[in-house]
């Protein structure tokens, strides 16, 4: 170009002087794009409703009473959870089984000893890594919506 004017794109050209535009990457790319790699993963069950014979007072003995299950899981990230197969994950339908098994078992004195228990029952799936759950128990102190405890294991 030979003008000393501005240009198209409002630059001021010199005679003499080349100007240098970025390159561009090219529109059609090749190579595959990476694949991701899972950092974690979790399942989740929330507000599940189990009856269970738990408590330390007389009233509390030999009747079920309501609990509110809040279960998480943390699958271990070399588990392929991707593949939309139920085989190759951990069923939510397998959580709330370990839940319920407690639950429908001996009677217990303490919120606290049924949600060790579930978290026991729960890492006995080696795909699991971590485990969240909260036990609600609706009505055990007057005035307060429920009563609770949350525990968080590992492996």
């Amino acid at each position: 170009m030979k003008s000393s004017g501005p240009s198209e794109l409002g630059v001021v050209m010199r005679p003499g002087h080349m100007i240098r535009r970025p390159t561009r990457p090219s529109a059609t790319r090749t190579d595959k794009p990476s694949s991701t790699k899972a950092v974690s993963t979790r399942i989740f069950v929330k507000s599940l409703m189990v009856e269970a014979e738990c408590g330390v007072y007389a009233h509390e003995k030999g009747r079920r009473r309501p609990l509110v299950v809040d279960l998480e899981v943390e699958i271990d990230p070399a588990v392929r959870v991707g593949s939309d197969a139920l085989a190759e994950t951990v069923d939510y339908d397998a959580l709330v089984a370990h839940v319920r098994a407690v639950a429908s078992g001996e009677h217990l004195h303490l919120i606290e000893t049924f949600a060790e228990k579930v978290c026991e029952a729960v890492l006995g799936d080696a795909r699991i890594v971590k485990v969240k759950l909260r036990v609600e128990k609706p009505g055990a102190v007057p005035g307060a919506a429920c009563s609770g405890v949350e525990l968080e294991r590992t492996r």
